[in-house]
């Protein structure tokens, strides 16, 4: 009987996102875009992951902002066509590709002044527990760890070289705090660790360095945790977040607003991050 209970008790547990999206009315959910006029007019911006979900919420903001923005992503298609939408510009770049990244961003910021970074791609963990094969960590270290630290190492020379007092970003995720028994609680763990390191070493120079950590948020990564046509989630808020609420917090931390905020990673999940990993 134990082992019967457990079993129904584990069938529920892995599928309690879909049971409570179901049991909680689809009620309508009014999210205050926050108007910061102009407060980036004249800065340069990159955005890696701009072509989707959070990274691409982040480049409209940012636009509506005053800033010119390039968007760095992987499909030419996809990322062609998001930079038309937007107005904007983009690099087409496999960020797995760590030498070849760092030649073509290098060349591209040559003739070019960089105030913004922003590291927003990042891959999820598809794979089970004791199945993780050795292609799938890399992948995902790879681009959500290595691809951050060199294109922070890349756009960080180039604002030390010009004087610029500038701003680094890095998306993180409230599976930061959670047991690292997977690539990505232990790749965005390591970024936090990454973003007070470069925020230590930079901080001097005028440089400032901070991440923010989504919890679950409506986007095409989410897909496989809800549905993505309802807000309703099991997390304190008992919904979801948006990209364009992540995206008011990433304006306030690149603009002079969030200058004093040196080093830290600021959670955004509902209250998920902060009272229950199990969330």
């Amino acid at each position: 009987m134990g082992l019967i209970k457990q079993l129904i008790s584990n069938f529920l547990g892995s599928n309690k996102v879909f049971y409570y999206s179901k049991l909680h009315k689809k009620t309508p959910v009014i999210i205050n875009d926050v108007d910061f006029g102009h407060i980036l007019k004249d800065k340069q911006a990159i955005i890696t992951g701009g072509s989707s979900g959070i990274g691409m919420s982040i480049a409209r903001k940012m636009i509506e902002c005053g800033a010119a923005v390039t968007i760095v992503g992987r499909n030419p298609e996809k990322t062609q066509k998001v930079a038309k939408e937007l107005g904007c510009n983009f690099l087409l770049i496999d960020l797995t590709d760590t030498h070849a990244m760092i030649a073509a961003v290098t060349d591209f910021i040559a003739d070019k002044r960089i105030d913004i970074l922003v590291n927003s791609a990042g891959v999820t963990d598809k794979e089970g527990w004791l199945e993780k094969t050795p292609e799938n960590f890399d992948l995902i270290l790879n681009t959500n760890l290595k691809a951050a630290y060199f294109m922070s190492q890349t756009i960080a020379k180039h604002m030390l070289e010009h004087q610029i007092q500038g701003h680094i970003l890095n998306v993180s995720s409230s599976s930061s705090m959670r047991p690292g028994w997977g690539p990505y609680q232990l790749s965005k763990r390591a970024l936090n660790g990454m973003t007070m390191g470069f925020a230590e070493k930079l901080a001097k120079d005028g440089i400032t360095v901070n991440g923010l950590a989504p919890g679950i948020t409506v986007t095409p990564m989410a897909s496989k945790f809800m549905d993505t046509d309802n807000l309703a989630y099991y997390n304190p808020l008992r919904r979801a977040e948006t990209p364009e609420e992540i995206a008011n917090l990433a304006i306030f931390l690149v603009s002079n607003l969030g200058t004093s905020i040196v080093g830290d990673t600021i959670m955004i999940t509902g209250g998920s991050g902060m009272f229950s990993s199990t969330f």
